[in-house]
């Protein structure tokens, strides 16, 4: 089974703007879509596309909390396990224009102790050779010490982790020992405390990761594709270029496909590809994607081992 960990859900509220952004005036808007989630919400949803099945457990609070889990409800692949909280959950503005977006995220509500016992009685409940993947930012109340405490418990599991976080060094990820890690470029260069990183010198910081015993960092590189490192092996995605209109949400597609499809296939050169094209489906549109749309991008993406 799959579980995903979203500890600050969020409701994404998307508009496209009919005119450039103009500050102190007020700006008007074409088009507009509410999407509930948060990056492990995300994965979920992404997951259900590829009819795999996954728990997901979210802190929800207030009547944004109400939304999300409204919104998850009628998906047979998902089975929503809330968390309620005090207080109430982000809502995040992404607003387009042309090719430019501005993107203003909440912080979400306070957690505090019982809620994350509640949390880690969920947890605990997972089995061997499960996969759990906590993804996203931390809310208000809990920090690394904490997703260190959460690490150990899956580990004790004997079950499998993957994490794609904000705000992690690679001291924290030596102490959570996670089997997959998902940073776009921006997100490894804080990882790893080097602001120069680039595809030139991308590939030896890469493998520090791995003798701090992360067993595979994907790396995503917006339009240049992405690079994975497994047993000191490297593979390259590729893609063609395409008019990306929509910044949100495709690191997390591609995390969640390439995960269903190892699990599915083993083949990491098929799931990487997979990945891929569910990277681009998203990437293409601010609507919701469908299995279809991932399917008709897989000839815009190529894989090799180097």
């Amino acid at each position: 089974m799959i579980y995903t960990l979203t500890m600050n859900p969020s409701i994404d509220y998307f508009v496209t703007l009919s005119d450039h952004l103009l500050i102190d005036e007020v700006n008007r808007t074409i088009d507009e879509n509410f999407k509930a989630g948060g990056k492990g919400l995300n994965v979920s949803t992404v997951l259900s596309l590829l009819d795999v099945s996954s728990i997901a457990i979210a802190l929800l609070g207030g009547f944004t909390g109400e939304y999300i889990k409204q919104s998850f409800l009628n998906n047979q692949y998902i089975h929503l396990e809330p968390i309620e909280v005090e207080g109430t959950n982000r809502i995040n503005l992404k607003a387009h224009y042309n090719h430019s977006a501005l993107c203003i995220n909440g912080k979400g509500p306070l957690i505090d102790e019982n809620t994350k016992h509640e949390l880690l009685k969920k947890i605990s409940k997972i089995t061997k050779n499960d996969w759990f993947v906590i993804s996203g930012s931390f809310p208000e109340g809990s920090d690394v010490d904490f997703l260190i405490e959460i690490s150990q418990l899956v580990h004790s599991k004997e079950a499998n982790l993957v994490i794609d976080m904000e705000k992690i060094t690679k001291d924290t990820l030596q102490k959570c020992k996670p089997t997959l890690i998902k940073p776009n470029l921006y997100e490894f260069g804080l990882i790893m405390n080097n602001p120069n990183i680039s595809l030139l010198n991308i590939k030896d910081e890469m493998k520090k990761l791995n003798t701090l015993g992360v067993k595979q960092v994907l790396v995503s590189l917006g339009e240049d594709g992405a690079l994975l490192l497994d047993n000191n092996q490297f593979y390259r995605l590729e893609q063609e270029k395409i008019n990306a209109v929509n910044k949100v949400g495709s690191g997390d597609a591609m995390l969640a496909t390439y995960l269903a499809k190892m699990i599915s296939t083993n083949d990491i050169c098929t799931s990487l590809r997979w990945a891929g094209a569910a990277g681009i489906a998203v990437a293409s549109t601010l609507e919701n994607i469908n299995f279809e749309n991932i399917q008709q991008q897989l000839n815009k993406v190529t894989v090799t081992k180097i």
